[in-house]
Protein backbone atom coordinates (compact mmCIF):
# COMPACT_ATOMS: atom_id res chain seq x y z
CA UNK A 1 0.00 0.00 0.00
CA UNK A 2 1.36 3.60 -0.45
CA UNK A 3 0.23 6.90 1.05
CA UNK A 4 1.10 10.76 0.72
CA UNK A 5 1.88 12.04 3.63
CA UNK A 6 3.11 15.45 4.79
CA UNK A 7 5.14 16.02 7.91
CA UNK A 8 5.50 19.79 7.69
CA UNK A 9 4.54 22.00 10.19
CA UNK A 10 2.92 21.03 13.49
CA UNK A 11 0.39 18.27 11.43
CA UNK A 12 1.28 15.18 10.17
CA UNK A 13 -1.00 14.09 7.48
CA UNK A 14 -1.70 11.06 5.89
CA UNK A 15 -3.60 10.81 2.24
CA UNK A 16 -5.74 8.39 0.87
CA UNK A 17 -4.48 5.06 1.06
CA UNK A 18 -4.26 2.88 -2.34
CA UNK A 19 -2.50 -0.38 -3.89
CA UNK A 20 0.93 0.01 -4.79
CA UNK A 21 0.59 -2.88 -7.47
CA UNK A 22 -0.99 -5.93 -7.89
CA UNK A 23 0.39 -9.53 -7.73
CA UNK A 24 -0.54 -12.77 -7.62
CA UNK A 25 1.36 -13.98 -4.44
CA UNK A 26 1.91 -17.66 -2.77
CA UNK A 27 -0.31 -17.55 0.54
CA UNK A 28 -0.14 -19.98 3.26
CA UNK A 29 4.32 -19.53 2.58
CA UNK A 30 5.06 -17.38 5.78
CA UNK A 31 6.43 -14.31 4.04
CA UNK A 32 5.51 -14.01 0.05
CA UNK A 33 8.11 -11.32 -0.17
CA UNK A 34 11.14 -9.20 0.63
CA UNK A 35 11.92 -5.41 -0.01
CA UNK A 36 15.88 -5.35 -0.71
CA UNK A 37 18.32 -3.15 1.74
CA UNK A 38 17.90 0.37 -0.34
CA UNK A 39 14.17 -0.24 -0.04
CA UNK A 40 13.61 -0.07 -4.15
CA UNK A 41 12.53 -3.34 -5.17
CA UNK A 42 10.65 -6.43 -3.74
CA UNK A 43 11.18 -10.09 -4.49
CA UNK A 44 7.67 -11.76 -4.55
CA UNK A 45 7.22 -15.23 -4.92
CA UNK A 46 4.27 -15.51 -7.45
CA UNK A 47 2.55 -18.65 -9.46
CA UNK A 48 3.80 -18.66 -12.32
CA UNK A 49 1.87 -17.75 -15.52
CA UNK A 50 -0.45 -20.42 -17.18
CA UNK A 51 0.70 -20.30 -20.94
CA UNK A 52 0.42 -24.20 -21.26
CA UNK A 53 2.51 -27.25 -20.29
CA UNK A 54 5.66 -27.53 -21.96
CA UNK A 55 5.67 -30.77 -23.04
CA UNK A 56 7.99 -33.61 -21.95
CA UNK A 57 10.01 -36.15 -24.05
CA UNK A 58 11.16 -39.58 -22.92
CA UNK A 59 13.19 -41.60 -24.15
CA UNK A 60 13.18 -45.45 -23.63
CA UNK A 61 16.11 -47.88 -24.33
CA UNK A 62 18.60 -44.90 -24.52
CA UNK A 63 21.66 -46.97 -23.90
CA UNK A 64 21.03 -48.51 -27.41
CA UNK A 65 22.20 -45.61 -28.58
CA UNK A 66 25.36 -45.39 -26.64
CA UNK A 67 26.95 -48.40 -28.68
CA UNK A 68 26.66 -46.80 -32.15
Amino acid sequence: MTAAINGRGANFEVGAVKPLFETRSVTGLGHSYNVTADGQRFLINMLPEQAGAAPITVVVNWTAGLQK
